[in-house]
């Protein structure tokens, strides 16, 4: 590390014989996304954080709309956000995530998966994009 920061981010790239997959791990939003995409790209899918942000800390999490940002900077084609509902990390909902998600890809003519936990996700067959999580009963404050 030496450079005084003990914070390392990592993502990965997937390169198969028929598929490409991005995976952002904890990242803030970044120009280096344009030079994966150039790089690597397109990709099939990009597995993107969108969940626990704060203006607080901008560098570590991205925004939704950052993170629709960042899929296209990618070239991809589908993207399945992650990082959003597992538990609390910031001050905003829980829901909230996905909710500026849907709104921030459809107004950007991103297509995205949406699946419950657990639920496969198939870039080649009809992707799961029902807001399940409006059903979910939300924990009082």
């Amino acid at each position: 590390l030496g450079t005084g920061n003990p914070t390392l981010f990592a993502s990965w790239v997937f390169v198969g014989p028929q598929h490409r997959v991005f995976f952002s791990g904890d990242t803030g939003f970044h120009p280096g996304f344009a030079t994966v995409g150039e790089q690597f790209g397109p990709f099939d899918l990009t597995v993107i954080k969108i969940g626990a942000y704060d203006q607080s800390w901008p560098d570590i999490h991205l925004n939704p709309e950052q993170a629709v940002q960042a899929h296209t900077m990618l070239r991809g084609r589908t993207m399945l956000p992650i990082h959003w509902m597992t538990f609390n990390l910031a001050i905003h909902e829980w829901d909230e995530p996905a909710e500026r998600l849907v709104a921030s890809a459809g107004s950007s003519g991103v297509t995205f998966a949406m699946p419950r936990p657990g639920e496969p996700v198939d870039v080649t067959a009809p992707l799961p994009t029902a807001p399940w999580w409006r059903s979910v009963r939300k924990a009082p404050r």
